[in-house]
């Protein structure tokens, strides 16, 4: 089995489950414990990989799927993405700003400066 996504509400977790069987995805959700606030966690998986990929796609990035399913639900779902895209989006800057990345910058302006002082 393959986690997508945790749930401390369950009703969510089964509506978006059902939503994602709609679509013929094989997927289940699970009990899976206690978070560290100690709510119920709820867990929606899939069994196969490939199931899992159209099932990220779906949660992620397509707007059919954000449309098929009810407005309350449409709205976490929302919110899911939107931190999904800024994890990404830090992630990339602590990437762009990481000191082998700086370094790397700094050896190829000190290589263009010199090859510009050496074309004069």
């Amino acid at each position: 089995m393959h986690t997508l996504l945790d749930f401390k509400e369950e009703a969510l977790a089964e509506y978006l489950n059902s939503a994602l069987r709609r679509h013929g995805l094989d997927s289940y959700v699970f009990n899976v414990g206690v978070a560290p606030d100690g709510s119920p966690l709820f867990s929606i998986a899939c069994p196969n990989v490939s199931e899992m990929n159209q099932a990220r796609y779906l949660i992620y990035s397509s707007t059919y799927f954000i449309r098929d399913i009810h407005p309350e639900a449409a709205d976490e779902l929302r919110k899911i993405r939107w931190e999904a895209r800024r994890k990404g989006r830090q992630m990339l800057l602590g990437l762009l700003t990481s000191k082998p990345a700086l370094v790397f910058s700094a050896l190829a302006l000190s290589a263009a400066a010199v090859g510009y002082l050496l074309d004069l």
